[in-house]
């Protein structure tokens, strides 16, 4: 047989595709129309009406705009929220920027010294390809924000605010990649010089100043202390008084995210439930918290989200959005498209298998903030995005239950809603999966 596309084929191929009536009439409704907006199932988005049984949150929604900081954005929504309970206010907003700015910083460093532990390894070696190419980008994981704000603390959106690099982002990445790229090429070079230890760590001192400078201008310069005053919800007057980012998150915040814990559903060969698991080099800082991941079946960590809704908190988690997604609607349900029908063709069978075959990996996080349950059981659930309030229900998604059961990836729920069996599980010594894991959130 031919391994090449020959001419007869061809002709039979669009033969076959002119005969075909249905397709000829998709073929005008996508070439005028755009290729979502004419398969849309209409039927799909009119069965989920925006009303739910337990409602957590309706703040307005905070907006990343062009960056990839979901996984921020939605740990911030998560504790704001409970911020704004313990202190009577509206509308509070955290400071993405401050986060981001130390998440920058950190990671260069993080970077640098993995540079070097692989110095003896060849360019040409994957791991050492992976890491060159992209020293550092947006992304993260709840192990990572705890890291910064554990770290760092956090202020307010008043005291640092987005600034025009830290709501597009495209620009500081190339940049930023391109001088850690050069700086790794450096110490490559130093470790091949045989350089000794004290030195090279001079060097990456050297580095981290540098990059201090580069981020500072184009994200502002975090504050070491400041006050923050506000009025609460019925108009009285608080000040914090002279107080330090990390001094604000113990005393202002009072949140133990060390109790909250990892809890992914990847079914299938090659991920055992009842099984922990982290990645290797998925960190953003060094000495940063290590990622680890319980594997539950989807049913167990429903419940797990459900008993933290009913208890009014949200619950932060990780999906693949852009899978069958209708942008206007804000509806993620499975058929929302009809790509069978319309094209002919049959997209995404098996979890595990698209995961490990990359058609669906976790791409964003968001907050989980209402559910909608029939006789205990849920049928669609209230999403919050930071995407800002023009979308969906002014920035509310709706999350079908069929479609949180393929595309979902990743909760975090406090420990105490685990049973005896769950937590003796996360307990566990964790499986280490490889860098290249779709799961690495870096």
């Amino acid at each position: 047989m031919e391994k090449n596309l020959n001419l007869t084929n061809l002709e039979a191929m669009r033969k076959a595709f002119l005969a075909d009536k249905v397709l000829q009439t998709t073929q005008n409704a996508v070439m005028e129309n755009g290729i979502k907006k004419s398969i849309t199932n209409r039927s799909v988005i009119e069965q989920h009406p925006f009303a739910f049984s337990v409602d957590v949150d309706s703040d307005k929604p905070l907006n990343q705009n062009k960056s990839g900081r979901c996984w921020m954005f939605s740990a911030l929504n998560f504790i704001r929220f409970q911020i704004e309970k313990k202190h009577n206010l509206k509308d509070f907003e955290l400071s993405p920027n401050f986060t981001f700015f130390y998440d920058k910083l950190e990671k260069a460093n993080y970077f640098y010294h993995n540079i070097v532990e692989t110095a003896n390894k060849p360019l040409s070696d994957d791991l050492v390809r992976w890491l060159l190419k992209t020293p550092q980008q947006d992304g993260g994981d709840w192990s990572l924000i705890v890291s910064l704000i554990e770290k760092y603390g956090l202020v307010p959106k008043s005291i640092m605010d987005e600034t025009a690099v830290s709501q597009n982002t495209q620009e500081l990445d190339f940049m930023f990649n391109r001088k850690l790229q050069k700086d790794a090429m450096i110490l490559r070079d130093m470790v091949a010089a045989d350089s000794s230890t004290e030195e090279i760590d001079k060097q990456i001192q050297k580095f981290n100043e540098e990059n201090y400078k580069v981020i500072a201008i184009a994200l502002g310069t975090p504050p070491e202390k400041f006050v923050y005053e506000y009025r609460d919800a019925d108009n009285q007057y608080h000040t914090t008084g002279e107080i330090t980012p990390l001094e604000f998150f113990e005393k202002f915040v009072d949140i133990d995210l060390t109790e909250y814990v990892e809890i992914m559903n990847l079914p299938g060969e090659g991920y055992a439930y009842n099984q922990t698991y982290g990645i290797e080099l998925s960190k953003n800082m060094v000495n940063g918290r290590d990622n680890k991941y319980l594997n539950l079946p989807m049913d167990e960590m429903k419940q797990l989200v459900i008993d933290q809704l009913k208890d009014g908190l949200p619950v932060w988690y990780g999906c693949d959005v852009l899978q069958e997604w209708n942008n206007p609607a804000g509806v993620l349900e499975l058929g929302v498209y009809d790509w069978e029908r319309s094209f002919g063709i049959e997209l995404g069978i098996d979890k595990t298998k698209r995961f490990e075959y990359g058609e669906s990996l976790p791409t964003h996080a968001m907050t989980i903030c209402g559910v909608d349950l029939e006789n205990g059981h849920p049928t669609k659930w209230k999403i919050q995005n930071s995407w800002g309030d023009k979308l969906g229900h002014k920035g509310y998604f709706i999350m079908g239950d069929a479609w949180m059961d393929q595309y979902t990836y990743e909760v975090v729920v406090n420990k105490k809603y685990l049973t005896k069996e769950q937590l003796t599980a996360y307990e566990k010594e964790p499986i280490i999966l490889p860098y290249w894991n779709a799961m690495n959130p870096i």
